[in-house]
């Protein structure tokens, strides 16, 4: 078996060429210096999810797999099987339960930001966007390897879809703090005056 990992240097690396690429265009174009920062921010939280999401990526040789392997054999289809298969065994407090939810809960706050007029709708939406792309992404490296390497989980879309809703209600409650948000927003994340 040959697995491919990213490993906190290689990691390392990989963000800092994205950022310096993204530092390079916003000089080109002339864009402020802190809203660098939050899309900083950003890149090094999708670069996590996808660390932790899509790698390690397992691959066995063709030798030793058995049989042809159907789409439906890289899927997970039946909504709340794993989420009561995993309470049963181990209790509700279990680190895939309680990570599949924290996992997307920045989403809404990072993604809402983005705009000075939010449309929760649209906010949940373009959020739960992400959780679909990660279950697609790692059934298409499931396809293209012939074997699990990991699994489309109907029970990890539920779970981000919580965590989402989380990160909704704590995006909203900082948004009726209007000091707060408006500073970060002012400061960090609006500002697009040329230097």
């Amino acid at each position: 078996m040959f697995t491919i990992a990213i490993h906190p240097p290689l990691f390392c690396v990989a963000f800092l060429v994205v950022f310096i690429i993204t530092f390079l265009v916003r000089i080109i174009k002339r864009e402020h210096r802190i809203r660098l920062c939050y899309i900083g921010i950003i890149e090094l939280y999708i670069m996590l999810l996808i660390s932790v999401t899509i790698f390690p990526i397992r691959i066995i040789p063709s030798e030793m797999r058995t049989g042809k392997n159907s789409i439906l054999d890289f899927c997970q289809l039946i909504p709340f099987k794993d989420i009561i298969d995993i309470v049963k065994n181990s209790g509700i407090i279990n680190i895939q339960l309680i990570g599949n939810i924290i996992l997307l809960m920045p989403m809404p706050v990072l993604i809402g930001y983005l705009s000075k007029k939010v449309n929760y709708k649209v906010l949940f939406f373009k959020s739960i966007l992400f959780s679909f792309g990660i279950e697609i992404i790692q059934l298409i490296i499931d396809k293209l390897l012939s074997y699990p390497s990991r699994i489309f989980d109907v029970d990890d879309i539920i779970l981000n879809g919580i965590g989402i809703l989380i990160g909704m209600i704590i995006f909203k409650i900082l948004k009726e703090q209007q000091k707060i948000y408006d500073f970060i927003g002012e400061k960090i994340v609006w500002n697009t005056q040329k230097q």
